[in-house]
């Protein structure tokens, strides 16, 4: 079903057809009463999913047409000024890490709502010590500062290794910095080991020898999550129903054809293309709806870990911001 999304993306990208069988192609959705959509429908992305490869294909407006819809699409550096937006009602649906959606939840945002997720993070995130490092496991890194973004995924990630090995977060020094401090920092010397994930972590392990001491594969599983407005899940379902399927064909597809999506996103982000080529072989793929038990489960744990650590102001409840648009 999703090798037409693919087609459209890499042929205009990169001048040449994939011949693909006639049984592939899918019509677009059946169309509703106009009041079962909005007139417009606003996303938000960053660069490097597979929001981007759906935005560039053109395959969502074609769907959503009939029904008198407009995609507009709107780019962000990170996850938290986009529940930011969502909140603020500039945009309909966002993709975010772990983290965001909870300080949502416990703070300014309270009606954001998980819609769907991806696949759990694997050997894609890790926590990167300097190739000379001696580090062999987290208790090695007592009373050492790791770089991590403040409220990312990566800091849940953090304090799940620590847990792991025993330790407790005032057993290192927490350098809260973004990617590109981070990155400066951690070949300065000034850190002892950075929280990072792909491609970021390709281009650190490929190009500067760093190597991973834990990755999110060993540890407790975290999640990806599609977050909506309260108001508009409720209201336009099925146009969020028809974007998470086309996410998931556009997944399987890129999964399908590694080589031809490492260009694409090469092209995308100007991240050279072997560096996507070893992230692709660990991404984790996938998009499903609605949030089963274990997903908000595991979601659940990021929230109480963060209540525990006194890092959101009150405990919540996934199962309360999560809603089925089936």
């Amino acid at each position: 079903m999703s090798a037409p999304i693919f087609k459209l993306v890499l042929g205009a990208l990169f001048a040449f057809t994939l011949n693909l069988p006639a049984d592939l192609a899918h019509a677009a959705a059946p169309a509703l009463s106009a009041s079962s959509y909005p007139k417009e429908f606003r996303i938000g992305y960053q660069k490097g999913n597979s929001l981007v490869i759906l935005k560039a294909s053109g395959e969502l407006e074609k769907a959503l047409a009939p029904n008198g819809v407009t995609v507009k699409w709107f780019e962000f550096p990170f996850g938290p000024p986009m529940v930011e937006a969502l909140n603020a009602g500039d945009i309909d649906l966002g993709f975010v890490g772990s983290t965001p959606p909870v300080f949502a939840q416990a703070g300014g945002a309270p009606e954001i709502r998980y819609i769907g997720y991806a696949a759990a993070y694997k050997d894609n995130y890790a926590v990167v010590v300097p190739k000379e490092s001696t580090a062999r496991r987290m208790k090695d890194l007592q009373g050492k500062k790791i770089a991590v973004a403040k409220g990312s995924a990566g800091q849940y990630l953090l304090l799940k290794a620590l847990e792991q090995d025993g330790m407790k977060p005032d057993d290192i020094v927490f350098a809260y910095l973004q990617y590109s401090e981070a990155r400066s920092a951690f070949e300065r010397g000034d850190v002892a080991a950075w929280v990072v994930p792909d491609p970021r972590l390709a281009d650190v392990e490929q190009n500067i020898g760093a190597r991973p001491l834990v990755t999110a594969s060993k540890l407790t599983p975290q999640y990806s999550f599609y977050v909506a407005p309260a108001k508009f899940a409720a209201t336009y379902p099925a146009i969020l129903r028809i974007t998470l399927d086309k996410l998931n064909d556009t997944e399987q597809y890129a999964k399908e054809h590694a080589d031809e999506t490492a260009r694409f996103l090469e092209k995308d982000t100007r991240v050279p293309l072997k560096i996507w080529q070893l992230a692709l072989t660990r991404q984790a793929w996938g998009v499903a709806y609605p949030l089963p038990p274990n997903i908000v489960d595991a979601q659940q744990e990021v929230a109480n870990t963060f209540f525990r650590y006194k890092l959101i102001p009150k405990a919540v409840q996934i199962k309360d911001a999560s809603v089925s648009v089936k």
